[in-house]
């Protein structure tokens, strides 16, 4: 890019002066005032020579966000370094780096670098809430010893830094895809066959609400931590989480616990290393696949209200052609159709997070967990660390132990 000359805020002021000194000068016949307005003049040409001298300077400026995925009420800032790789030192600059959209502004002071010298500086980012900021350009400007003329030396170009809703810790959904009998006991002596075998296909790290006889004690022997086998049956299922985004069913309050609620189900499931895929009540897919975790964030963190309702449509077509194992609804202030649409949803596991008060009763294949008054995170927590025996089945009792899917 130019670095053109351009006048600092005092620059334009002495050139008012300049100018007022000259009418004053014609008026008064006073020869006096037009000798303070060459004055005035030369000091704008001498700082502009001056200025002239620094256009040689080779600055390296690397800008970096720390860290590289902030969520809502972590702490994340920008660090910037420039490097002076010229033959010379630096006049004293001033970096200033733009934030969303131009709105607010981060300033800085550097003072004079020796050859190959570094100068550092960082600064906060707002993470208040969610969303895409832009940040930048970042302009290092060197001004004359008077400051009243500056040039930009060295420009770094803008990136968008995505603040993602937050991520709470929660426990995992009770027996994700393992369909649980009524008969615990049973259910146990079946399980505690099944870990005796080989088939897993990988170890990870024990996480609150695991079942503890999945615990690989040679691992975690070996590496000092609880280590908990994933098997092959718990990496087939899939699960699928609906995100009410209807106007009508929130309140700004609302729809950002809602956003929240699907960002910490993802985040869990995606841990245990479950499929997940993720849509709107409008039919917009925000993710899919073995991993989607950071993508489906992504798209979390620019979401908004849509007012095309189909959240019935995505609940029945969930049903008619059996994509999930574990629906997961995160509502706002719903009908009796989405109610019946729920209820329809048999030989699914269904947990219906609501963040406005709905009537929606738990039963045997559905469990409710109530976010409209207490805290997401309590209330999921609290709903999800029942006994297994909620997810009991009629149809289990004749097949105890169903091939998973």
């Amino acid at each position: 890019m130019t670095h053109r000359l351009r006048l600092t805020r005092r620059g334009w002021s002495l050139i008012g002066a300049a100018l007022g000194l000259t009418l004053g000068s014609y008026l008064l016949g006073a020869v006096e005032l037009l000798a303070l307005a060459v004055a005035a003049v030369m000091l704008l040409v001498g700082g502009a020579l001056w200025l002239s001298f620094g256009s040689g300077l080779d600055l390296a400026i690397t800008r970096r966000v720390r860290p590289q995925r902030l969520q809502v009420g972590a702490q994340g800032r920008i660090d910037i370094s420039i490097d002076n790789r010229a033959s010379r030192a630096t006049p004293l600059l001033t970096a200033t780096d733009l934030f969303d959209e131009g709105r607010r502004a981060a300033r800085f002071l550097v003072p004079p670098l020796t050859p190959g010298g570094t100068a550092r500086a960082a600064y906060r980012i707002p993470t208040r809430r969610r969303g895409r900021y832009r940040v930048g350009p970042l302009t290092v400007r060197a001004a004359d010893p008077f400051g009243v003329t500056s040039r930009a030396l060295a420009t770094v170009g803008e990136i968008d830094v995505l603040v993602r809703p937050r991520v709470h810790p929660i426990v995992a959904p009770v027996a994700v895809g393992s369909r649980v009998s009524a008969d615990a006991d049973a259910v146990a002596r079946q399980s505690v066959v099944s870990d005796l075998g080989d088939e897993f296909l990988t170890l990870r790290e024990y996480e609150m609400g695991d079942d503890l006889r999945r615990v690989h004690w040679r691992s975690t022997a070996r590496t000092g931590d609880l280590m908990i086998r994933q098997d092959e049956a718990r990496w087939r299922s899939k699960a699928a989480i609906v995100l009410d985004v209807h106007p009508d069913g929130h309140d700004d309050e609302s729809f950002e616990v809602a956003v929240e609620a699907t960002a910490s189900v993802v985040a869990r499931l995606v841990r245990l290393q479950r499929r997940v895929e993720v849509m709107t009540s409008a039919a917009e897919v925000l993710g899919t696949g073995g991993d989607p975790r950071h993508d489906v964030l992504d798209r979390l963190a620019t979401v908004a209200t849509n007012r095309d309702d189909r959240l019935v449509t995505v609940l029945e077509q969930l049903r008619a052609h059996r994509r999930a194992d574990l629906v997961v609804a995160v509502l706002g202030s719903v009908g009796a159709d989405v109610t019946r649409a729920l209820a329809a949803l048999s030989g699914i596991d269904v947990i219906a997070v609501l963040t406005q008060p709905v009537g929606i009763a738990p039963s045997a294949s559905l469990i409710v967990v109530d976010a409209s008054s207490t805290p997401f995170p309590v209330a999921w927590n609290r709903a999800c660390s029942q006994p297994r025996v909620r997810w009991s089945r009629a149809r289990a009792s004749s097949h105890p132990s169903p091939s998973p899917r």
